[in-house]
Formats: structure tokens, C-alpha cells, sequence
């Protein structure tokens, strides 16, 4: 009988980011004009030949380019415009709105005047900080998006020099990376609204704090920033992680076929070496396109952990010290622990994809080291690869936020341990601050 045949999907790249680039244009995160998608929206218009230009797998029509440099990316002074414009309103609208509520501010308690105003001025800071970054840091996103679509059609040319055809045949599965992707938008603005509906985080106190009509603008606008602009980071960090493990698999199933010592298996590996490089390459961009980005929203998140730590503790305290809720209740302590779950999530989230796409790169190197068994002749085909790919050992490689801190595991728990330490401070400063 004959084998049925399965049907698959597959997407380019190139198409495959068009709508993280919607979502992220929408919130003003990415102001240039995305190329493909210009081609995407002309398709039933048509193009010739002799009016396009070839990037990627697409004929992108000459009218969308700024020059003949195949970048995906080309300026565009409307979207800066509609960027600087909806931030700057939204910003000024903020601060009115806040200077409103600042009147307001009662308590004699320092520690919680202190977190009010800062919950109070913090989305507007959220906003104009990391749209401006972003608009700063276009041209690198430019390069990285090309950089990826480079290493997509460098990857066929790879297994095509193998020819092996007893070896299992690899592809990159861009459907799979764009359903996580969408699947993490659903949940981390989802989540975040559903939180906000049940304790502002904006006006959030030790007592609760429920919705009210400026929380749709002041407090859902700058947690949805956040959510779009972790989720373009981990994204990308994503693809070149994917892409990594790719290389690996493949560059296991040749170690048998380079140690018979096969011409065509060893040309592969130079091509891998090179995607390799790339790839690296890619690592570096993703560090220069969002270290600014990420260390203000690990800092914010930070900042907003311990202060919603210590908002659990009071509660605590205060009813273990009068042994009867003062206007707590289990809801309000319940809610302010989700808050304090969600946190830990999202910083677990950014540091676990850069570790993850470290690890994979590291893991390439590793396998790209000469074993011991190999022979005289296979070492010294093996010694070119080696010596090519000397330049990446010396490296070390790793994301970090503008150099100050590496984003791996290991800042995830120093931070745990961070929070533990502040927190522990602000309730003694509280009890010393109260005559207790």
C-alpha cells in the first residue's frame, strides 16, 4: 500500500515574525516599517522581476526599500511619530493624573508613602524609558532580523553538502516557535489584566486595593509595555536557541560519518562553523537590541517584588500582633500573592531563555572539540574545523544587561536571595519607624 502522505505546515521566518512586529508596532516598540510585510500586503497586487529586490525567500518590491542593503527593516518618520506621539501623550496624562492622587497620600507610614508615589509615577516611567530605547535601538534589530534569515538559508545549504541520505534530515519549525510565541502573549497580558481587575497594582496597598477607572490607563498600559517588550526578547532569544539545537542534532549524527572520515560530512561541519558564527553574532545584536530594555524591567520587577513582599509580611504581622484582621482580608492577602507568583515568573521566564540559548551555544564548542579516537587523517581534516572555530572558545558568550549583570539561573536566584535580604530590612525599618 502506498505511504500516506503527512500534511505539515511550515512559514518562513520572514512571515513567521510579521505578527510579533504588529503587536510590538501597535505599542510602539518597533516604529521602523517591517519589509516582508509590505510584500505580504502587495501579494495580489503582483511584482516583476525587473521591480524587485530578493531578501530572503521574497521578491520585496523596490518602492518598499531605502536603497539596494536587503535590510528588513527601513526607517520611517510616520512611525516614529505615531511612537514619540502616543508616549509623550500618554505620559503627560499620567503625571496629571497622578499629581491627582498624590493629595491623597494620608499615611504617616514613610515605607508606604514611599511605595505609593513610586507605584504611582513608575508606569509613566516604564513607558517613556523603554519606547525610547527601543527607537534607539532599531538599526541593531534591523541587523539581527537579517542576521536570522541569513542562518535560515545558510541551514538547506548545510545539509545538502552532507549527502547523506541515510542521515535524518533537519528543518527549523517556525509554526511551533510562532504558537509559543502567540500562546505567552495570551497568557502574560491575560494574567496581568486579570490581576489588575482584582488588585491595581498601581494603587496596590498592604490592604488591597480594587479596580477603578484610572487602572485601565494608568496601570494596564504600562504592564502590557512590559509583557510585549519581555516577549519580543524572549522571542528572539527563542529562535536563536532553536537554531542552536538544530546545529547540535546535526553535528551529532555526523560525528559517525566524520570519524569514517567523509569529505562531504566535514564540509558540512564548515558550514556549520559558520552558521555557527553567526549565530553568535545573533547573540550579540539580541544583547545590544534589549540590555537597556531588560535591565529596567528586571529592575522594576525587583523593586516591585520586594514591595509586594512586604505588603504580604504586614498583613501578616499585623494580625499575628492584634490576632484580628484590620481591614485585611484572606482575598486581599491572596491577591497580593499572586502579584508576588506572577513576578517570580516573568523574571524566571527572561532568565531561563538566555541561559537556555548560552547553554546551546556553549554545547556547539564543546562539540566541535577533536575527540581522542579519531585518526591521523580525520584529525587533520577535524583541525581545520577546530582552528575555525578557536576564535569562538576564546569568547565567552553570554546575554547580559549592558554588561552590569549576566541574565542567566544563577541572577534568578540571586535575586530571590536580593528580595529576601531588602525585605527583611523594610519590616525592621518599619517596626523602628513605628516605635514597635
Amino acid at each position: 500500500m502506498p505511504r500516506r502522505k503527512v500534511f505539515a505546515w511550515s512559514i518562513s521566518l520572514q512571515n513567521a515574525i510579521i505578527p510579533l512586529y504588529i503587536i510590538s508596532k501597535v505599542c510602539c516598540l518597533n516604529a521602523f516599517t517591517y519589509l516582508p510585510l509590505c510584500h505580504f500586503l502587495d501579494t495580489y497586487a503582483g511584482c516583476k522581476s525587473d521591480k524587485c529586490v530578493k531578501i530572503g525567500t521574497a521578491d520585496i518590491p523596490v518602492k518598499h526599500l531605502k536603497g539596494k542593503d536587503g535590510k528588513p527593516l527601513a526607517f520611517s518618520f510616520i512611525g516614529v511619530l505615531h511612537a514619540l506621539g502616543c508616549s509623550l501623550a500618554y505620559a503627560s496624562y499620567h503625571i496629571l493624573s497622578s499629581l491627582s492622587q498624590s493629595g491623597k497620600l494620608t499615611d504617616s507610614n514613610l515605607v508606604r508613602v514611599a511605595i505609593d508615589l513610586k507605584n504611582q509615577y513608575i508606569g509613566c516611567i516604564l513607558v517613556l524609558g523603554i519606547v525610547t530605547v527601543s527607537l534607539v535601538r532599531q538599526p541593531a534589530f534591523s541587523r539581527l532580523i537579517q542576521v536570522l534569515l541569513n542562518v535560515d538559508r545558510a541551514i538547506p545549504e548545510m545539509v545538502r553538502t552532507a549527502g547523506l541520505s541515510a542521515i535524518t534530515k533537519v528543518k527549523v519549525n517556525n509554526i511551533v516557535w510562532l504558537r509559543n510565541v502567540l500562546l505567552m502573549l495570551i497568557l502574560g497580558v491575560g494574567v496581568k489584566a486579570v490581576l489588575e481587575v482584582t488588585n491595581c497594582l498601581m494603587y496596590i496597598r498592604d490592604s488591597g486595593s480594587p479596580f477603578s477607572s484610572n487602572c485601565l490607563l494608568l496601570c494596564i498600559i504600562p504592564q502590557t509595555l512590559c509583557v510585549i517588550s519581555e516577549l519580543q526578547f524572549v522571542a528572539f532569544a527563542l529562535l536563536i536557541s532553536e537554531r542552536l539545537k538544530l546545529l547540535n542534532r546535526w553535528l551529532l549524527q555526523l560525528l559517525p560519518h566524520l570519524g569514517r572520515g567523509s569529505e562531504a560530512a566535514y564540509e558540512s561541519v564548515r558550514h556549520l562553523v559558520r552558521i555557527h558564527g553567526q549565530l553568535l553574532k545573533a547573540i550579540g545584536l539580541l544583547n545590544c537590541c534589549f540590555g537597556v530594555q531588560n535591565t529596567i524591567l528586571l529592575l522594576y520587577q525587583f523593586v516591585t517584588l520586594v514591595e509586594l513582599g512586604y505588603n504580604t509580611c504586614m498583613m501578616s504581622v499585623r494580625y499575628a500582633e492584634a490576632e484580628v484582621q484590620q481591614g485585611d482580608s484572606t482575598e486581599d492577602f491572596l491577591e497580593t500573592v499572586y502579584w508576588v507568583v506572577w513576578f517570580l515568573v516573568e523574571i524566571f521566564v527572561l532568565c531561563y531563555f538566555s541561559h537556555d540559548t548560552v547553554e546551546e551555544a556553549r554545547r556547539t564548542v564543546h562539540l566541535l572539540r577533536m575527540p581522542n579516537i579519531y585518526g591521523p587523517c580525520q584529525r587533520i581534516n577535524f583541525r581545520t574545523i577546530s582552528q575555525e572555530q578557536l576564535v569562538f572558545r576564546n569568547v565567552k558568550t553570554s546575554i547580559s544587561c549592558c554588561g552590569l549583570f549576566t541574565i542567566d539561573l544563577t541572577l534568578f536566584h540571586a535575586i530571590i536571595g536580593a528580595t529576601t535580604t531588602y525585605l527583611i530590612i523594610l519590616i525592621q525599618f518599619d517596626q523602628s519607624f513605628n516605635g514597635d
